[in-house]
């Protein structure tokens, strides 16, 4: 990446938690410019997180691109989806906080889950994963793409809009604290909060079409022609840092990056088989219903403890009676079909053990 500052300079730094904010049209280069600044991430020994992508599995590219000689790739995937390939693979409900210092690529792609929802559902549970981490031997720079995803995922959790909105913030605010950069896209600046837009570190302006700059924005034509910036190429870019320097630049062309049109699964050798999708739950007001994933953590809990339902109910919040009646719905179905369909959507260890 060259960057030439027409007013201030900046030292862009790819061994600090910076966020970075990639703005333009449809087909303008934004996620190609987030994967040359992961390139770069790599190049310093810290590790690549794609945590949202495009519906046809762009981020899946990552896997054909000469990083998978020398680093250590992971794919997760959704708790009811088996995937085969040549990578290593997980479920969301079985990563830690150590594959993140295991790992140096780890993608989350839309293909590698049941449905949208699903996807927004597991992937909001990555980030409450990532609250956790705090302490760190070397940076993770996430991607995600369509920045409102974030919004979406906290939204399919059962927060209101306002508790997603603050959940959104508050992981970007406490980022670095996290030793997490990000990299976001969106296709309209306005879109993204005011909140979250004044935590930007570096803005990136890709081609603008038709909408051009925001208002408050117009003085950067003032030393760049509003037409050029309609019609940038795809490896250009305008750049504005948090402190108000202005530069402008190019970055080379990822030729290993996802054509249009192109199956990328079949392309990489994956396959993807799809199972009964996960009830995560209903909030109804008073309460949550127990979701497939708690149920399974409860037999789990009584299998290795053998504690009374009690104990457990203590542990899980609930009473001992919805303890016990799903100990028994669980032992029943086993006996009457050999398995908890319950379990193995799941894929719990324990999908055909009585407890």
């Amino acid at each position: 990446m060259k960057i030439a500052w027409v007013r201030g300079a900046e030292s862009l730094s790819f061994n600090r938690p910076h966020t970075f904010f990639v703005l333009g049209v449809r087909g303008s280069g934004k996620s190609s410019l987030l994967e040359h600044i992961g390139e770069r991430y790599l190049e310093r020994g810290h590790a690549v997180l794609y945590l949202f992508g495009s519906k046809d599995g762009e981020g899946l590219a990552w896997l054909r691109s000469p990083w998978v000689k020398e680093k250590k790739v992971l794919l997760i995937h959704g708790d009811n989806v088996d995937v085969t390939c040549p990578f290593d693979t997980r479920p969301v409900g079985k990563i830690s906080l150590r594959d993140f210092g295991n790992y140096d690529i780890l993608v989350s792609a839309s293909p590698l889950y049941s449905s949208p929802n699903d996807e927004f559902r597991q992937v909001a549970r990555l980030q409450d994963l990532l609250y956790k981490r705090l302490s760190w031997r070397r940076l993770v720079y996430v991607i995600v793409r369509e920045s409102s995803n974030l919004y979406y995922s906290r939204i399919k959790l059962g927060e209101d809009q306002l508790s997603a909105k603050a959940s959104m913030i508050y992981l970007v605010r406490e980022a670095r604290h996290m030793g997490m950069a990000l990299g976001l896209d969106t296709l309209k600046f306005t879109a993204v909060d005011s909140d979250l837009r004044v935590l930007i570190d570096f803005l990136f302006y890709k081609s603008l079409g038709l909408h051009g700059l925001p208002r408050d924005q117009w003085w950067i034509y003032r030393y760049f022609d509003p037409n050029a910036m309609q019609r940038l190429r795809p490896n250009e870019f305008v750049v504005v840092s948090r402190r108000g320097s202005l530069g402008c630049g190019v970055f080379p062309e990822i030729p290993w990056h996802k054509q249009e049109k192109e199956d990328i699964l079949n392309r990489l050798g994956i396959r993807v088989e799809y199972g009964e999708e996960i009830d995560y739950g209903t909030d109804r007001r008073r309460y949550r219903t127990v979701s497939d994933m708690e149920h399974a953590k409860i037999i789990e809990d009584r299998a290795t403890t053998q504690e009374g339902t009690m104990k457990i109910g203590k542990r899980f919040k609930r009473s001992s009676l919805t303890i016990l009646l799903h100990i028994r719905k669980h032992n029943k179905k086993i006996e009457e079909q050999g398995y908890c369909d319950i379990c193995r959507r799941v894929k719990s260890k324990f999908a055909e053990v009585k407890v």
